[in-house]
């Protein structure tokens, strides 16, 4: 029979990440947002013990080729064959350091591969794709965590807070060949918003998760929301790569630099020597409106929601995992801007996967031993 402190860390992982997190930017269909990476992964404690090291790799991938007008479906954009399909792939290392049972840091990098594709010329009969390609290192992150309650007397439930910097390491500028929306001017211009490796701003970020035992099963929570106070950065938008500038509302014929939010919340259980099992609502976009500063220039805000099963495995300092998951509900809010609808594409299926790994001289710290079930 499994003891309490083997489900306790199955539980965790198969959370998909319940706590100690790092945030890393990327885009997702059209719609840009920020993704949090699973790093649990050792048997031997609930908790990253003082003086260890866990590295992770997480890897996600999707495919967005379905417009929403609010949370509409732009179904004539696929009868018609001009919908955009945006692909998404990112690749992410995060290094995680725990000094105290209380305090931990954690430094996050990203690689981004992407693109954006639209048939040029679009009407009145749509033609071959024009496809943008955006990759290359995305925006570096650092934060520091600390739970509010001592792990000492909280082996079973707590709650961190984690505050942090997002530096414009990831190139917000990166261009390609293509042509624009009427088939011409094959030249190299900025490409779509959604696959830039980075925003070009500097951001803070502010993150709360939670767990807590309920018999076999572990409840948990999380939220991670990224300030980004600069209003816009000096990339060209979409607009003038295609052809199609405003003339009426110049700003967003640059780029904004648009805060960016993800939220979830599950259950995992333990299912059999090692294997767990999890499920979640998760709920991930872009606000209308920065908490910080304007909100001028080019984006599409939106927000998707998402429901996420998954499956993980332990076995010793290591762990892995996958969840998928599947939308339920895509909104794209209106322009902060001009008020206008708009459109942006979302993806059916997320495809998500990380490998942890935990490491290091553990300092003589006492640390929670939940006790074994008879």
């Amino acid at each position: 029979m499994l003891t309490v402190h083997t489900r306790c860390a199955i539980g965790l992982v198969a959370a998909a990440g319940v706590l100690a997190a790092p945030s890393q930017a990327f885009a997702q269909g059209c719609i840009l947002i920020r993704e949090s990476a699973p790093i649990f992964g050792n048997l031997a404690s609930t908790y990253l013990r003082p003086g260890e090291w866990e590295v992770d790799l997480s890897l996600r991938s999707s495919t967005a080729d379905r417009h929403y007008s609010l949370d509409v479906y732009q179904a004539q954009r696929t009868a018609l064959g001009t919908y955009v399909i945006n692909k998404q792939h990112l690749a992410v290392v995060n290094v995680n350091h725990s000094f105290t049972p209380r305090f931990s840091a954690a430094i996050t990098v990203p690689l981004v591969s992407s693109s954006w594709a639209v048939p040029s010329p679009i009407s009145p009969t749509p033609g071959p794709r024009a496809t943008q390609h955006g990759k290359g290192f995305g925006d570096i992150s650092g934060m520091g965590r600390v739970w509010l309650f001592n792990p000492l007397a909280h082996s079973s439930r707590n709650i961190s807070v984690g505050v942090g910097v997002k530096a414009p390491t990831g190139k917000a500028d990166d261009t390609d060949t293509f042509v624009d929306i009427a088939g011409l001017n094959s030249s190299e211009k900025a490409v779509d918003q959604s696959v830039q490796p980075g925003d070009g701003g500097w951001g803070t970020q502010l993150e709360v998760q939670g767990f807590s035992s309920i018999k076999r099963a572990f409840a948990f929570g999380s939220a991670n929301y990224l300030i980004n106070p600069r209003n816009m950065n000096e990339t060209p938008s979409i607009l003038v790569g295609i052809g199609r500038p405003s003339a009426t509302a110049p700003l967003r014929n640059v780029n904004s630099v648009p805060d960016q939010f993800i939220l979830r919340g599950g259950a995992g259980v333990p299912v059999w020597k090692g294997i767990g099992a999890s499920f979640a609502v998760r709920v991930e976009g872009v606000p209308r409106y920065d908490l910080i500063g304007r909100s001028d220039g080019f984006r599409r805000p939106g927000r998707e929601v998402f429901l996420e099963p998954g499956i993980s495995y332990v076995h010793g300092k290591s762990s892995i995992q996958f969840n998928l998951p599947r939308a339920v509900y895509r909104y794209r809010a209106p322009d902060p801007y001009t008020g206008a609808n708009g459109d942006a594409t979302f993806p059916d299926w997320v495809m998500l996967a990380n490998y942890s790994y935990r490491f290091g001289t553990v300092k003589h710290v006492a640390m929670p031993q939940p006790k074994t079930q008879e």
